[in-house]
């Protein structure tokens, strides 16, 4: 058989017995390009085995599907529909599985990948919900898998990609569109370390040389980091080391709560992106697509694609977002002096990133995170821009990257915005280390208000000098 018939009769198979999907479903559950994909619908179509909904994107399924059921099959449909109720799952389920491999989605997104009526796909994932298989993030109001049900395919992207060859994968601890950040431990040093794998482009090296370049108690520490592909046979290419020493201390990013907007697709660099005089990395950014954001499936090493793994400390001590969770449900009291002592802290490795000529325009609680002993570590440099190009003058940026709840309006409008955006994120990050909320939505709310100046009654009484 020849590998179009191959997989065109995969195709059939997966209608078969999964009911009608769009080019992307299949794409993720075969484990194949979507383009791919999309051309052998397309012969099949021509063949007269399958046809497509006019819906966008379309919806495909099987030709022998569209005709009369007859009694049996009818019958044998009910009881495989009672069978995965017993069982808790369905098709519907797997395939809402499938897509949130690649990240968070919002209802209505993945409604439109799978050709459904957004009531319908929310109906489904509250009850998804409720067996425990996904959770909704109220901040913004996504949907992920519940820990655990991606973990291997992220094992299994990690082991792919060669990062096995030096590391023994702990856990996942962030997944999205950005790659992938695993907890790992280095086979010879024994150590804990945090490995963020990203698709290396302009955006994955001026993310590595910002913090090849940074050196302060309150930056997460750099370790190095390698390039690696389909071919990678672990080989790493050793670059320089800047760091000095290792740390038992992690990064511990989070995919769930606020997503960063990166959404600058038009195949080029931004004009802000950290120089290549700055401490050149020798990454050929020309292998690797220039792209916003990746699903799994797009991150496997079978779709040869260029990474970059970039190795850092470990910040077990968990995220600011955390920190300030126990204190709104009471888990833990927190004293003046001691929400003083991490604003301090914070202030400081700003104020550091903001000497080195660098915009960090993506500080939140998610990205503020604490070593073992406490200490503040500022994290994900992912979005990171110098102030000003090579003859001092102004800067054309990219309009609203960062996270939409906490960068300033000149940041969310404007091409032309300088260090001043990270200040305006910082006043909203001391502000919930002020003020109790008790509930996600209570939170937004006040957030949006103090975008316009407007604080909640007694905050302004309470807290003068703030």
């Amino acid at each position: 058989m020849s590998a179009d018939a191959e997989m065109e009769e995969r195709i059939c198979a997966y209608l078969r017995g999964n009911g009608k999907s769009t080019a992307l479903v299949i794409s993720k559950a075969l484990s194949v390009d979507k383009k791919l994909v999309n051309k052998h619908l397309y012969d099949l179509e021509r063949s007269k085995q399958v046809f497509k909904t006019g819906e966008q994107p379309p919806v495909w399924n099987l030709l022998e599907n569209h005709s009369q059921k007859t009694d049996e099959e009818e019958e044998e449909e009910e009881d495989g529909a009672a069978a995965a109720h017993a069982t808790g799952t369905s098709r519907e389920e797997e395939r809402v599985k499938v897509l949130l491999e690649s990240g968070d989605l919002k209802a209505s997104r993945i409604a439109r990948d799978l050709g459904l009526e957004t009531k319908a796909v929310k109906k489904k994932l509250y009850s998804m919900m409720e067996q425990g298989h996904v959770q909704k993030c109220s901040r913004n109001n996504t949907w992920t898998l519940s820990k655990g049900g991606n973990e291997d395919s992220d094992h299994r992207l990690a082991s792919l990609s060669g990062l096995s060859q030096s590391f023994v994968v702990i856990e996942t601890l962030g997944r999205g569109g950005f790659g992938c950040v695993y907890k790992v431990r280095h086979k010879f040093d024994g150590k804990i370390y945090a490995v963020k794998q990203v698709v290396l482009t302009g955006k994955a090296d001026s993310e590595a040389k910002a913090l090849a370049h940074l050196d302060h108690p309150n930056i997460v520490r750099y370790i190095t980091c390698w390039p690696g592909s389909e071919n990678w046979t672990g080989e790493r290419n050793h670059l320089s080391n800047t760091s000095g020493s290792s740390s038992d201390s992690v990064i511990f990013e989070r995919s769930g709560a606020e997503e960063s907007n990166d959404d600058d697709y038009d195949g080029e660099d931004d004009e802000d992106d950290i120089p290549s005089g700055m401490e050149s990395l020798s990454l050929n950014k020309a292998s690797a697509k220039t792209s916003g954001n990746y699903s799994a499936d797009e991150l496997s090493p079978s779709n040869n694609r260029a990474y970059l793994f970039i190795q850092m400390e470990f910040c077990e001590g968990g995220t600011l977002t955390s920190w300030i969770n126990d204190r709104n449900v009471m888990h833990k009291q927190r004293e003046t002096v001691e929400t003083n002592k991490i604003f301090y802290e914070i202030i400081s490795g700003v104020e550091y990133i903001h000497s080195q000529k660098l915009i960090h325009r993506d500080l939140k609680p998610d990205n503020i995170l604490f070593s073992t002993n406490g200490k503040v570590k500022i994290g994900d440099f992912g979005l990171v821009a110098v102030q000003e190009n090579h003859s001092k003058g102004a800067i054309n940026r990219t309009v609203g990257r960062g996270t939409e709840l906490y960068m300033s309006p000149e940041q969310g409008s404007s091409k032309k915005y300088n260090e001043k955006t990270d200040i305006f994120s910082l006043g909203l990050i001391w502000f919930e280390m002020l003020w109790k909320l008790s509930t996600y939505m209570e939170r937004d709310k006040l957030l949006q208000n103090l975008r316009n100046q407007i604080f909640p009654e007694g905050f302004c009484t309470l807290y003068v000098t703030e």
